[in-house]
């Protein structure tokens, strides 16, 4: 059976202070469940390992080297609400987005009911 109303939204947290808050607000606007993975950035990870890459360390002074990842199956209908959940939440203080959602279509769901 084709799932073409189900997505799966995928959430950028690069200020993982907003966690608690952003999983609040998720569970007012309807969201039942999301992963939250840790995650670290390329460019932490090149700038901290590859001597030829140290003079990058100043590009992401500032920012955590420890992010999330938030994993949420929903339907369609619900992204755009998750999407203004994540910037009223994560990007009123700056105009550089502290975080981002993307979403990619669900095909198949095996061993779940819904």
């Amino acid at each position: 059976m084709p799932l073409d109303y189900m997505k799966l939204a995928i959430v950028f947290l690069h200020k993982s202070e907003y966690l608690e808050e952003l999983l609040s607000m998720f569970l007012e606007i309807g969201v039942t469940g999301a992963t939250v993975l840790d995650s670290v950035g390329m460019g932490h990870i090149i700038s901290e390992n590859i001597p030829i890459f140290a003079g990058l360390r100043e590009a992401f002074v500032g920012s955590s080297p420890r992010n999330k990842v938030i994993l949420i199956v929903t339907e369609a209908a619900l992204v755009k609400t998750i999407a203004e959940a994540v910037d009223e939440v994560c990007n009123q203080e700056s105009s550089r987005a502290s975080s981002f959602v993307v979403t990619l279509p669900i095909d198949e769901i095996h061993n779940i009911d819904f």
